[in-house]
């Protein structure tokens, strides 16, 4: 029986249940996969707590990765340079517990980039706008595959704390600025995709989207919000021919997550079919 959880400030809207048991059925596996609202206070104290009570794995989102990436006992390359962590994984050696923490928001984000076309590559460019959790791991996938990253933010300082962690080699794949109008017209000049990971409410800025003016019909829109309809789907619509809101990533993410826990990579099929419905 495997038991995991999502855990975030406020999941109870979160897909993530249908679509892992959707990938249990399908591997034939029996399952239970819960949504845990938790707090900054309450965060160790609840992941302690499933680890001694059995648990598998654990999917961690806003605001927990970066202390996610802290609990752990070892950390994967990802990890380390995204300074975040989006999956623990709970296993025990010489009946000693350990925790592994992975970061598969690179994984999830190329894959649904390439369910828009877009492949990461040399040559790439990708604008990414937010300097979070998410945003981090999509940058160290992102540099890894000698994408160019131009990456704008409300605050940069977060920005260059990404960009610090990893070699200079990478580092050079990586500019920084303040999140303006004419930055983000300037950065969407001859960029394959812009890429949101910022709240959906943060597009309700006029002035955030109106360097949107500058997004070439060819350049492709990803925003890791997924649910109702937002601000930045409708600012891009007849701008941009390929927008696709979160949903791919999280399916492809948890498909990742799934492989890394139990060494079996699940069908992405009825993964998505589950994350529609």
């Amino acid at each position: 029986m495997i038991n995991a959880a999502v855990l975030g400030a406020d999941v109870s809207k979160s897909r993530s249940p249908v679509i892992h048991q959707a990938a249990y059925r399908a591997l034939g596996v029996e399952g239970r996969y819960q949504a845990l609202s938790v707090d900054a206070a309450g965060f160790d104290a609840l992941v302690a707590r499933l680890r001694a009570g059995g648990f598998r794995y654990l999917n961690v989102t806003i605001p927990h990765k970066a202390a996610a990436a802290a609990l752990a006992t070892s950390s994967s390359a990802a990890v380390k340079a995204a300074g975040a962590a989006n999956t623990l994984i709970f296993t025990s050696a010489n009946a000693r517990s350990r925790t592994r923490a992975e970061n598969t928001d690179g994984a999830g984000l190329i894959g649904a980039l390439a369910d828009l076309d877009v492949g990461v590559a040399a040559g790439c460019v990708a604008v990414m706008v937010g300097a979070g959790g998410a945003a981090a791991g999509a940058v160290e996938a992102l540099t890894a595959a000698r994408t160019e990253v131009r990456l704008l933010a409300r605050h940069p300082a977060a920005g260059r704390q990404i960009r610090a962690r990893f070699p200079a080699g990478r580092r050079q794949r990586v500019s920084v600025a303040a999140w303006t109008e004419k930055a983000l017209a300037r950065a969407l000049r001859e960029a394959d995709v812009l890429i949101s990971a910022v709240p959906p409410a943060a597009w309700e800025d006029e002035v955030a989207r109106a360097g949107l003016a500058a997004l070439g019909r060819q350049t492709a829109v990803l925003e890791m919000a997924y649910g109702k309809p937002t601000p930045l789907a409708a600012a891009v619509r007849g701008r941009s021919a390929r927008y696709a809101d979160g949903l791919g990533m999280l399916v492809h993410q948890a498909a990742h997550a799934i492989t890394l826990a139990l060494g079996t990579a699940p069908p992405l099929a009825p993964m998505f079919r589950a994350a529609r419905t």
